[in-house]
């Protein structure tokens, strides 16, 4: 169950910093930037409002394998790309992932609720520094 909250000042902030971003930031890299501009907005108040939006899905909370949370702005269902040299997540957009998500279903002995596909790999930017 989640509790309907007031919007905070600080969720207000959270939300800027994600406006338009197309990176996947952690909770740490949020509260690096924020803390120049807001000092007294702690990791904790970060964390919590950015699972907060995550729980009443204004964004997505993504886990690649590396052992943290990324948080993506978008909250439409797509693939994610985790380059494991660079540590970058990236969106991959393609215009069948319903088609996918369709063909996963008649392997389940249930309903599918939600899909998340990640990739791993060694993205361009990497191997051409090689």
């Amino acid at each position: 169950m989640i509790i309907q909250r007031r919007t905070s000042k600080q969720r207000t902030i959270i939300r800027q910093y994600l406006h338009g971003r197309t990176d996947h930031p952690t909770a740490e890299k949020l509260y690096s930037e924020i803390k120049e501009e807001y000092p007294k907005m702690s990791l904790g108040t970060i964390y919590r409002n950015l699972v907060y939006l995550k729980d009443i899905g204004e964004i997505q909370a993504i886990n690649v394998g590396d052992g943290t949370t990324h948080f993506d702005p978008n909250p439409v269902p797509h693939i994610h790309y985790y380059c494991t040299k660079c540590n970058e997540v990236s969106d991959v957009h393609i215009e069948t992932y319903n088609e996918i998500v369709k063909e996963l279903s008649k392997n389940v002995q249930g309903t599918i609720g939600s899909c998340s596909i990640n990739l791993t790999g060694i993205c361009k930017n990497c191997l051409n520094k090689n």
